[in-house]
């Protein structure tokens, strides 16, 4: 290393001699007062021309002082010109010095840094791995502790850097560990409070991380929040049940009475079916919307209801849709007996080839008398 600064401060060597200016300004000034005196009076015809002609004499008198001042000054002034140059450059000197120094130390210092933040995320990413915290829970921050003392002499991290790191990273684990048991008691906090579902993470996300008293006051709201949902849930389900209970019960006594009348025509028939009866008279084809014969109450079962034959039988209003086929009167009859039952307000009629026979209404057989 070279001489210290205060060596180099004390080599610099800077004498003055104060300038010095030969002038015989009183003897100049007494006279420039005595002849201007004679002059200070009114301009006149007979001072007029006296008085240009001192004017131009003071004019030439002063541009000759302002002339010699100059000439002086800078012949006093050329020394101090040279001295002043002269130092400044040397101050110049000292100053680009400076500079490449402070560009150095720049240098030095980042590259430090540098291998700082790289041996303290070495170090973070091995105590995350032995403490076995999840990659969501490492949050530990490092910048702040990035400086030059983080590192020492022979490149290791220093004592106290080691130390706040380790601090650092146990926050992760407790963090991760805090969760982890909020997690497992949130299916048994729901359970107990009476949800039929327990909440998962997706419920708790956004506080999930709170302090425990945030924690506790969010949960309660919202198992609360989820329990009178689940109430009105449970009461809307309870009435859908008790209406298809009701229609389901409503459609097995329907049946259940269709079934009914559907075996006392069956039966009726068959006990019509045991008796002979006469062979039917052949008449012209009636309308039986014209007939008022067919409202009366069911006539006994003529003797032919036994005899096998062709038959139609569909609904009244329309006998071009009626079934046929060859089967006996009680048959016929059974059918559209059935039919009635099961449309309860429409009417069907029983038809041989060319004559309306019976009707069928309400599960009733009406014959023709």
């Amino acid at each position: 290393m070279n001489a210290p600064v205060t060596e180099a401060t004390a080599m610099i060597s800077v004498s003055a001699t104060p300038a010095a200016i030969a002038f015989n300004f009183e003897e100049t000034r007494a006279w420039l007062e005595s002849e201007l005196e004679q002059y200070d009076v009114v301009v006149t015809a007979d001072t007029l021309a006296d008085c240009k002609k001192l004017a131009t004499e003071l004019n030439k008198l002063a541009a000759e002082i302002s002339k010699r001042r100059r000439e002086a000054v800078a012949e006093v002034s050329a020394p101090i010109k040279d001295f002043e140059g002269k130092a400044k450059s040397l101050e110049q000197m000292c100053k680009d010095g400076r500079q490449r120094l402070l560009d150095q130390v720049q240098v030095f210092e980042d590259e430090t840094k540098a291998k700082a933040k790289a041996a303290l995320e070495a170090a973070r990413s091995a105590m995350w791995a032995e403490q076995e915290v999840a990659e969501e829970f490492r949050r530990a921050q490092i910048d702040d502790l990035v400086k030059l003392s983080t590192l020492t002499k022979t490149g290791k991290l220093s004592a106290v850097a080691k130390q706040e790191l380790l601090i650092r990273v146990n926050a992760d684990l407790k963090l991760q560990q805090q969760t982890q048991i909020r997690l497992h008691l949130l299916e048994n906090d729901s359970y107990r409070a009476g949800l039929a579902a327990p909440l998962t993470r997706a419920h708790v996300e956004t506080f999930l991380f709170a302090s425990d008293e945030e924690y506790s006051q969010r949960l309660q709201t919202m198992i609360a929040s989820e329990l009178e949902r689940q109430k009105v849930a449970e009461e809307r389900s309870r009435k859908r049940f008790e209406e298809e209970q009701r229609r389901a019960e409503e459609s097995q006594q329907r049946k259940a009475d269709a079934d009914r009348r559907r075996v006392e025509a069956e039966q009726q028939a068959q006990q019509q079916t045991a008796q002979p009866e006469p062979e039917p008279q052949p008449s012209a084809p009636q309308q039986y919307e014209n007939e008022p014969a067919y409202q009366a109450e069911p006539a006994p079962a003529p003797a032919s209801t036994a005899v096998a034959q062709k038959h139609a039988y569909g609904p009244l209003d329309n006998p071009a849709a009626a079934a046929i086929a060859k089967c006996t009167q009680a048959e016929a009859e059974a059918q559209a007996i059935q039919l009635s039952a099961n449309a309860m307000t429409e009417a069907f009629g029983i038809w041989v080839p060319g004559e309306l026979i019976a009707i069928a209404y309400g599960g009733a057989i009406f014959r023709k008398p």
